[in-house]
């Protein structure tokens, strides 16, 4: 399961970001946070909403993107 959060996280940073980070970088990271949650148990409650509406921004715009992308290619293809 690790993995696969890893691997996304990863995705994420380098598609939306640019960012190549290691995956050592992301379990620091992930140790990071993971240490703050369990000081701080409030704040899981700001980490979950900001990453959701970061999340569902990059997804709205991405969409965007795409049908945008799909209405000029299909004008061309006319």
């Amino acid at each position: 399961m690790s993995g696969k959060v890893e691997k996304s996280i990863e995705e994420v940073l380098k598609k939306y970001f640019g960012i190549s980070l290691p995956r050592i970088g992301i379990g620091i990271l992930m140790l990071i946070f993971g240490i703050l949650v369990i000081v701080l148990p409030a704040l899981i409650s700001w980490l979950v909403g900001l990453y959701l509406i970061i999340a569902g921004i990059l997804v709205i715009v991405e969409e965007y993107m795409r049908s945008k992308a799909f209405a000029s290619t299909s004008k061309g293809a006319s």
